[in-house]
């Protein structure tokens, strides 16, 4: 009598098999997440033009770059906050009010100005109001809320927090403060911000527009601090996970995602500062 025998796999074959399965695997996961990192790369990028776009409506009308929400300016052309708000910041050209808002922080000009009055946010989000998201200053990489107070001079990069920079300020992107720095003897004040960010509208044109950098990712805001011509800033990890990379929107308009070496202000076809070589009159 013939016995019919059962088919199924032996305990060799199915270790192989799932030996097989976990090659296959850590093969594709890295794939997956460069792609996955390359999306929101691209997704940044995308944000980063709109605010271009945004900055040339406004400047339409303006002689001034938006570095800071100015409220009201004096008889004295002394420019002033929006009420309330005791502590200016690289933020509030647009955006949201911070949904989460660190302890201590409830002064900042992130917290206290409504997003309708903020400059960009007529061109990028009409209809904000209130409370509202403003999805386009909002990077899908954006994954710690770690920022230098201007003017202060912190010896080492924040550790990275949980918190992102969007939900703390209402916004990942960081206007370029530090072109005062290369002004001897200016200080980091509100209305040094307006007086120089006019000059900066009216010096860097033409070619120069398209290396002056106006506006990074949160994160490379206290990596430029310190830097100098001979050196003195920090390198650190992008929000797309490569170190020393970052994503840079130019006064031309035109966004690049390379390598920036943070340490320094200035770098090929990239600068922190105006032109040289005007003085005060």
């Amino acid at each position: 009598m013939n016995r019919n025998r059962k088919s199924g796999f032996t305990l060799i074959e199915l270790l192989v098999v799932i030996s097989i399965v976990a090659i296959l695997i850590s093969i594709l996961l890295p794939a997956l997440s460069a792609a996955r990192e390359a999306g929101k790369k691209t997704v940044c990028m995308s944000n980063m033009r709109e605010i271009g776009n945004a900055v040339f409506q406004y400047l339409d009308g303006n002689d001034n770059l938006p570095w800071t929400y100015i409220h009201s300016i004096s008889s004295t052309g002394i420019p002033s906050l929006y009420p309330g708000a005791s502590i200016y910041s690289s933020y509030s050209w647009g955006g949201m009010k911070a949904p989460l808002p660190w302890p201590g922080d409830e002064s900042g000009d992130w917290v206290k100005t409504p997003p309708e009055l903020r400059p960009l946010n007529k061109f990028l989000q009409p209809d904000v109001q209130g409370n509202d998201a403003v999805s386009v200053v909002q990077c899908p990489g954006d994954r710690s809320a770690v920022s230098p107070t201007v003017g202060q001079n912190p010896n080492q990069p924040q550790i990275e927090q949980s918190r992102s920079s969007w939900q703390a300020y209402g916004n990942s992107y960081s206007i370029n403060w530090f072109f005062l720095e290369h002004e001897p003897g200016v200080p980091f004040t509100i209305s040094n911000l307006f007086k120089y960010g006019k000059r900066v509208v009216h010096e860097v044109v033409g070619g120069s527009a398209a290396e002056f950098v106006l506006m990074w990712e949160n994160q490379v805001d206290q990596l430029f601090v310190g830097a100098e011509p001979t050196g003195g800033g920090h390198r650190g990890a992008g929000w797309h996970k490569r170190f020393s990379y970052h994503t840079f929107l130019f006064l031309d308009g035109h966004v690049e995602h390379k390598s920036f070496d943070t340490r320094f202000p200035s770098g090929t076809g990239w600068r922190t500062f105006r032109e040289h070589g005007h003085e005060d009159h």
